[in-house]
């Protein structure tokens, strides 16, 4: 990966840049075939999911210039490949494994290029990698509004948003503690791709369900019956001495 600076920021390489978006359309497009949508609810889905994380980041970060905006040619290939899979879907569901990788480094460099614009325009480190997560699963979920679901990140699943923050994570650790920007981008890529397959792998999942009030309560009335018979136990050790001391007083009275 080429390791090109601007103000102090690493420059994505645009052949990775424009890889990311067109998987990105892809995904969306197949998403909205599966949902039965016509030709015009695929272009929109697909170019949705390739580009709402990254106007959601330029939104918040208010930097000069949108990215969806900077290549209007890309647009239009974009556009294109929506028609493509719309026609030959089919091609593209016997593929699995390779779309799986695909889509997982599709996540990566999101991350990447959500983490490293907010590193350029000079945000802390907790916002780099809320911006660089927020990047990498952002068109996703507002693909999956717009067709009335409620966003796949929301719920019980695989690592997808745990991996894009992960990936985030590295770059900021990395980057803020002074790692050359290359270094730190392809430390981010591998962390999003590694925890993505590595969930898939062992069925790692993220919980739906977590209620500790329970197990809270009990390690509450534990401790007060713990506390209960120590306060007991003091007070009777106190008894005794006293019993044990009265004698010994009487008798010096005496």
């Amino acid at each position: 990966m080429e390791q090109l600076f601007s103000d102090g920021a690493l420059t994505v390489p645009f052949g990775a840049d424009f890889f990311s978006v067109a998987v990105g359309v892809i995904t969306g497009a197949m998403f909205a075939c599966d949902r039965k949508l016509d030709i015009v609810g695929t272009i929109v889905l697909g170019l949705m999911t390739a580009y709402g994380g990254g106007i959601i980041r330029d939104l918040l970060l208010q930097d000069d210039g949108v990215y969806f905006m900077e290549h209007p040619s890309v647009i239009l290939i974009c556009i294109g490949l929506a028609v493509f899979v719309f026609y030959f879907r089919g091609l593209f569901r016997h593929s699995g494994q390779l779309l799986f990788f695909a889509d997982a480094l599709s996540v990566a460099l999101f991350a990447l290029a959500g983490a490293n614009k907010a590193f350029a325009c000079g945000e802390g480190f907790v916002m780099v990698v809320i911006l660089g997560a927020l990047t990498s699963v952002g068109g996703g979920a507002l693909r999956d509004i717009s067709v009335g679901e409620t966003p796949g990140v929301f719920q019980r699943s695989n690592f997808y948003a745990v991996a894009g923050f992960g990936g985030a994570l590295v770059f900021a650790a990395m980057a803020f503690a002074g790692a050359p920007l290359v270094l730190a981008a392809v430390a981010c890529v591998f962390a999003v791709v590694f925890l993505r397959y590595l969930s898939v792998y062992f069925d790692w999942k993220t919980a739906d369900e977590a209620d500790l009030t329970p197990k809270v309560s009990r390690g509450a009335h534990a401790a007060k019956d713990f506390c209960a018979e120590l306060f007991r136990r003091a007070t009777l050790h106190r008894k005794r001495d006293s019993v044990a001391r009265a004698p010994f007083f009487r008798k010096r009275k005496d």
